[in-house]
């Protein structure tokens, strides 16, 4: 057993947010810290850690505990395994036992498991540095242009051409081979008895998770020359990879490869970037693409979204270039709908579509574009990523063309996937992408939708139905908050969202950035709610949900908790970012925003119309739908939804872009 002192030190000397922090994306609350629970699906945080007390507590499920037993729960650990990797992390030295073959079986079978893949990595290790032994893995990592720091970072290593070499290492370390077999390591030899190796002349990927157990492996065939005898045999070709068979510690369907090392780099970009291969993510992280994870040979799962959800704000698809790579990305497309994260699509910037094509130029995929010294643009294409809905729409549109039914097939799919989409913003906001790609009316599109999710017209974004928790209103607050002049403001900027709603209409758009930046101020400094300057900006707010919010907050309830439930997700997060918690002077902060909302209310006074112009480039669309310029069509739709919103930034970077296109074609 562990001594009491020891456990008390590592205790105190573990960082609870930080070991949390591996797992779940963490904002600041207060004191606290909030996220999205580990332990079960949510789509609003209510997991709350204390670093204050040292303990963990979700509202949701009611888990809670320490620090190790926060381990233990997430990562099957015992006691003993989760003080000696804390002890490790943090400084404090844990007495080893030397174990017995015997004891090591007492501990489980997750635990052997654990320990053998450990000492595997270690021989696949040994070998690839081997002066010899390891030329052939080492001259392959050369040639794809892996260094030796991305190398020791993803643990790489290699199978030596041999029969037995790793059978023979892990009985000479007392491993039970029969859980090697189990992990996919050694087989069986009927006949001559013991064991042979599965991995022979191959790089092997070890497949670490947070915390830096490694659960399973990914062996690729190297490719060295084939003898005379091989080339007999040439009909039945060696498969490109082989992977680690399900087990106790392996769950493919819930393991990304290359998570534990892209933590840092999802953190710092604020998204991740999610390719279709083990050597997309090493050769991609080789060029400094540190935020980039990929599937274990499988389709994306709702459990790999929610991971990632868990870690991030959004997703970005970077799949190859060909038919498979497309298949690929509109399945993960639909998958991420349906875990209600942000997902956007990279595409080769100024590349025009073309029909079936994937998401880089025809047959690139990301691994070759950045071999081939394409970096700077994979960087545009991921910096610049569309979202993922737009591109859904025009990727089904392109298809159906002018065919009657292709384009009833087309609403179908487009309608499954929207009744996938909880959030009701969201959903309208496809309803009208979807309708102009397609031209049709977004009746047609409600409709469709109606019929997938089960004939309920409340999930199709109509005006009363699906627009989630009630939102109560300040009896003093407009009657038309997201008004039409609100919308063409000038220098307004609503965060990602739909144009406003029609007259006596709820809001349905996202709020404005300014005053949804006013509540992040409040949340982070709760003390100025009560001030006179709070108390004016209060009356300087045309959003009725925000108004909502301070009056809440003004009768004592946390405007950190309100967010979520009367906000969309993505406007929840800036008031829950506690960006404005390290400001020197809130109150300066305050004065300054109140401000900005003061000016910004004397250009709302009188409003340019801007429906002139939207009408005329929603003609300019459906021209360009007619001729079949699907790339203009595709700006054009885009132009039309940046003139509804008022976003005069866009505005001027499309039509700029489409002024440069037409006299390309000139």
């Amino acid at each position: 057993m562990i001594a009491d002192d020891i456990i008390a030190e590592i205790r105190s000397r573990a960082d609870i947010v930080a070991v949390i922090g591996q797992h779940v994306q963490l904002r600041k609350a207060g004191r606290n810290w909030k996220g999205l629970c580990p332990f079960h699906g949510e789509k609003t945080p209510s997991f709350n850690v204390s670093p204050d007390k040292g303990f963990f507590h979700c509202f949701g499920c009611q888990k809670h505990g320490d620090v190790f037993t926060f381990v233990m729960e997430l990562e099957g650990k015992s006691f003993v395994e989760a003080a000696e990797q804390l002890g490790a992390r943090f400084g404090v030295a844990v007495p080893q036992v030397e174990e017995s073959p015997e004891l090591r079986r007492a501990r489980g079978e997750r635990t052997a498991m654990l320990d053998t893949n450990k000492l595997a990595t270690a021989f696949f290790r040994e070998v690839l540095a081997d002066p010899v032994r390891g030329a052939p893995g080492r001259e392959y990592l050369a040639k794809r242009g892996v260094g030796d720091a991305v190398t020791s970072k993803f643990q790489l290593g290699y199978a030596p051409a041999d029969w037995h070499a790793l059978a023979d290492y892990l009985k000479a370390k007392h491993a039970d081979l029969e859980i090697a077999a189990k992990l996919g390591l050694v087989a069986k030899q009927p006949r001559a008895g013991g064991y042979y190796d599965r991995y022979r002349d191959r790089l092997v990927c070890p497949v670490i998770v947070p915390g830096g157990d490694v659960v399973g492996f990914s062996a690729r065939v190297i490719g060295t020359p084939p003898t005379p005898a091989d080339a007999e045999r040439a009909a039945d070709p060696p498969p490109k990879y082989i992977n680690s068979p399900e087990s106790a510690v392996y769950k493919k369907s819930k393991l990304l490869f290359g998570l534990a090392q892209a933590r840092e780099g999802m953190a710092a970009r604020g998204r991740a970037v999610l390719v279709e291969g083990n050597f997309d993510v090493i050769t991609l992280h080789q060029a400094g693409f540190t935020e980039v994870v990929a599937p274990l040979g499988t389709a994306l799962t709702i459990e790999q979204v929610l991971t990632l959800k868990r870690l991030t704000d959004r997703v970005v698809l970077v799949y190859d270039g060909d038919r498979a790579g497309y298949k690929a990305t509109m399945h993960a497309l639909q998958t991420c709908v349906e875990a209600d994260v942000e997902v956007l699509v990279a595409r080769r910037p100024g590349h025009a579509h073309s029909g079936g094509g994937g998401t880089l130029a025809d047959g690139v995929d990301p691994d070759s574009l950045v071999a081939g010294g394409g970096a700077a643009q994979l960087q545009e294409a991921i910096d610049r990523a569309q979202g993922g809905i737009e591109y859904f729409c025009f990727e089904v549109w392109g298809k159906a063309l002018a065919n009657a039914d292709a384009r009833a097939r087309a609403l179908e799919d487009a309608a499954r996937l929207a009744a996938r989409v909880n959030n009701p913003i969201k959903r309208d906001l496809f309803v009208d992408t979807f309708a102009k790609a397609l031209g049709v009316d977004p009746g047609i599109v409600r409709n469709a939708i109606a019929r997938a999710s089960g004939g309920g017209g409340g999930r199709t974004g109509d005006r009363d139905g699906g627009r989630g928790p009630h939102r109560p209103s300040h009896p003093n607050a407009p009657s038309n908050a997201l008004s039409g002049t609100d919308a063409n403001a000038p220098g307004d900027g609503h965060l990602h969202g739909s144009g406003p709603p029609g007259p006596n209409a709820p809001p349905k758009g996202p709020p404005p950035v300014v005053e949804v930046e006013l509540l992040a101020l409040l949340a982070d400094h709760p003390s100025l709610i009560a001030s006179p300057d709070a108390d004016k900006a209060f009356w300087l707010l045309t959003d009725d949900r925000l108004r909502a919010m301070y009056s809440a907050a003004r009768e004592g309830q946390s405007l950190l908790e309100r967010a979520p439930v009367e906000l969309p997700s993505s406007v929840a997060q800036l008031v829950l970012s506690g960006k404005y918690s390290e400001a020197k002077d809130p109150s300066a902060t305050l004065s300054a925003m109140i401000s900005n909302l003061e000016q910004r209310k004397r250009g709302i006074s009188s409003p340019r119309n801007a429906s002139a112009e939207i009408e005329e480039t929603s003609r300019q669309m459906r021209e360009a739908q007619r001729r079949g310029d699907r790339e203009l069509a595709r700006k054009l739709a885009l132009l039309a939804t940046a003139q509804r919103q008022g976003n005069r930034e866009l505005i001027e970077q499309l039509m700029a872009e489409i002024s440069s296109n037409r006299k390309q074609a000139e």
